[in-house]
């Protein structure tokens, strides 16, 4: 009896004790629950690796996961920095995740979000599915997030004020039925990716592995170039926009050159038929020009020369056209008379002229009666003009007046009164012509 009340003794303690104990045991527990992920993460079984990046970039240690296509398969157990510059990042995954990660495995650190927050480690398999991992992940694979706030500060100011301009427009847009609008869009999207997707194969090119890649780069050259001299891109803009004004303030003639452009597009459909046939006989024409052509260089060549002797004349053939406009304008009535006498010349008068005065003139000089053998082969125009010819070679005028040459002469015919002359006895010798009886 007296033991039991000596163990009941000692059990008893004093309220002072009791509560160093309890706050004793809240430390504990405290502790331990804040030390939660690094005790289940130490207990837990698994296999711990090394990854190497550039630079250390917002991993917690025994906070950060480490996942594999989004799925956590460990946790970021420890961050340190070299003395290169470079961090090392240990993890511990599980160890049915180390075979899914090949023998080459490359490692990002990612947000969580697009506006960042809190960032994982995101490792992803390569290398061959059979290969030993070594366990480490070097440097040049693996790769840190680029930060929206870095994309704008390489931004210009206006660039910034323009984006938020635009998130205020989207903004706007969105309340004025632009909500509407985009749920329409979204209940007939499914309708369009089939084509949609034929359209995306469709722009991977004939060469799907080297199309698609020289765009990327051929846009890439373009940007180049238009960002090369600064604010030239700024001044295409504002063409464009000055350009876009202009269209919206004529959009009535625009509206009627769009009306009137089907029965343009017949008539030029019609001109280039009719097009055609002239080209083909232009190409005939076109082979036999060829020499032309050529020879074309050297006759122009030539007149250099020329047109510089013609200028004087031509600066002079000003004054003539001057002096002459007069005259024009008194030749207006008289062809207009001249019009009425040649439609007085019409019928009989011209019928003869035609007729048996233009047959006379064209056939040849045969003499008859006393003057047969007298003609000739040339036509009876050519004898009267050389008749006339001679008698103004007969004819002179001078100071003294008009005088009338006479040369005497004797010749075969000469003498008259004969059966037959000299002359026709000689061609009835040579069997020229017969003697008149």
């Amino acid at each position: 009896m007296r033991a039991s009340r000596r163990v009941a003794a000692r059990l008893r303690l004093s309220p002072l004790k009791l509560g160093v104990a309890f706050i004793v045991v809240c430390l504990v527990a405290g502790v331990a629950l804040f030390q939660k992920n690094r005790i289940i993460t130490t207990v837990q079984p698994g296999h711990t690796i090394a990854v190497q990046f550039d630079e250390a970039y917002q991993l917690r240690e025994y906070v950060s996961d480490a996942k594999i296509a989004g799925v956590p398969v460990g946790v970021v157990s420890e961050v340190n920095r070299a003395e290169d510059g470079t961090t090392e990042v240990t993890a511990k995954i599980d160890n049915d995740a180390v075979h899914k990660l090949g023998s080459a495995p490359s490692a990002a650190i990612r947000p969580t979000t697009m506006l960042g927050g809190n960032y994982y480690l995101d490792l992803k398999p390569g290398g061959t599915e059979n290969g030993t991992f070594d366990g480490t992940v070097p440097a040049e694979r693996t790769e840190t997030p680029v930060e929206l706030d870095k994309v704008t500060a390489a931004l210009q100011p206006g660039a910034r004020e323009g984006a938020r301009s635009s998130i205020g427009d989207l903004d706007g847009m969105l309340r004025d039925g632009g909500s509407d609008a985009l749920r329409d869009l979204v209940a007939s999207a499914p309708d369009t990716l089939g084509p949609a997707a034929e359209v995306f194969d469709g722009m991977r090119g004939t060469r799907p592995d080297r199309d698609l890649s020289e765009l990327v780069t051929g846009l890439e050259s373009t940007a180049h170039v238009l960002s090369r001299r600064e604010g030239q891109l700024d001044s295409i803009v504002r063409d464009l926009e000055t350009t876009s004004q202009v269209l919206g303030d004529r959009a009535g003639d625009l509206a009627r050159s769009t009306a009137g452009m089907p029965d343009t597009l017949d008539s030029t459909s019609a001109g280039l038929r009719k097009l055609d046939g002239t080209l083909t006989k232009l190409e005939k024409t076109a082979e036999p020009a060829r020499p032309a052509v050529r020879e074309l260089g050297t006759v122009l060549e030539n007149l250099d020369p020329v047109l510089v002797k013609a200028q004087p004349v031509i600066n002079d053939l000003r004054d003539v056209l001057d002096d002459s406009r007069p005259l024009v304008e008194d030749l207006s009535p008289t062809s207009i008379e001249l019009e009425s006498t040649l439609d007085n010349l019409r019928s009989p008068v011209l019928d003869r002229v035609n007729g048996p005065i233009l047959d006379t003139l064209n056939s040849p000089f045969e003499g008859t009666g006393d003057y047969e053998g007298t003609g000739s082969n040339r036509p009876l125009y050519q004898e009267v003009g050389h008749m006339a010819s001679n008698v103004a070679r007969a004819t002179m005028v001078d100071e003294n007046g008009a005088m009338i040459s006479y040369m005497a002469g004797v010749g075969p015919g000469s003498l008259a009164g004969l059966p037959i002359s000299i002359e026709q006895l000689f061609r009835k010798l040579a069997g020229q012509e017969g003697v008149p009886e």
